[in-house]
């Protein structure tokens, strides 16, 4: 579950999970008398301080999990918080990889470490029920993609396997033979031509198609959230999401 973009700065500021005294009640009931019984709504507790968590976390939390968590990834009342897999307050012995890795329980990231609770099969990639997969072909390394849809990436491409640091803009090819190729990272704005093309301005785009610097991600189609079928951002019945873009 690693966070992006706001989080990610506050967690290399070089501050990030120092706390005094007066901010232990973000999380703890009483941390005197009682410092391991952490408050029920984890979620709201790291939204104090990670701005717009909800929007740049690439895992859901508060869910139930449906198979086996290592004992090491705490759960919540029995629920998959922020801290099964991050650290709150991580021991010196664990600084050297926890510093790089997000707070990571894990000394590392990416596939690696969703191996933990995921399934691998016989090629090392993660196995995901009745989740896509297909391949990301790189274009240009001039840009880079948002650090949501490099974790995205990471865990759907079926050749990834082993984590990146980063990826320059390109193109997903999805796993079906029914979904187009979509262009990733690369600018809303500037690539296309209208008036050939018929894109609506990006600043008519509804709220739900989100841009990562003014680029397209994977969150501007999905969202992890989403009730709607494949996750997408609103249903694309009647290519209802395809023509918030396309005009055409």
């Amino acid at each position: 579950m690693f966070f992006s973009m706001g989080a990610l700065v506050y967690a290399l500021s070089g501050k990030s999970h120092e706390f005094s005294e007066s901010e232990c009640n973000l999380c703890h009931v009483d941390v005197d008398t009682s410092p391991d019984i952490i408050l029920p709504d984890v979620t709201l507790s790291c939204g104090k301080c990670h701005a717009m968590l909800e929007q740049v976390q690439s895992h859901p939390t508060d869910i139930y999990p449906g198979s086996e968590i290592p004992e090491d990834m705490p759960l919540i009342e029995g629920r998959l918080t922020c801290l099964t897999c991050h650290y709150a307050h991580p021991s010196k012995k664990r600084q050297m990889f926890i510093t790089g890795d997000f707070f990571l329980r894990r000394p590392y990231k990416g596939p690696a470490f969703c191996s933990t609770c995921h399934i691998i099969d016989e090629n090392k990639h993660i196995v995901f029920n009745k989740v896509h997969k297909g391949s990301y072909v790189e274009k240009s390394r001039k840009t880079r993609i948002d650090m949501e849809s490099l974790t995205c990436i990471e865990c759907h491409d079926e050749h990834i396997t082993k984590s990146r640091s980063s990826l320059g803009a390109g193109i997903w090819k999805h796993g079906t033979g029914t979904l187009l190729p979509h262009p990733v990272g690369i600018s809303y704005e500037e690539s296309h031509d209208r008036k050939k093309h018929g894109f609506k301005p990006a600043g008519l785009l509804r709220k739900e198609v989100k841009l990562y610097e003014g680029k397209i991600g994977c969150g501007s189609c999905h969202n992890i959230y989403s009730k709607e079928k494949y996750m997408l951002v609103i249903s694309n019945e009647r290519s209802t999401l395809c023509l918030e873009c396309h005009i055409k």
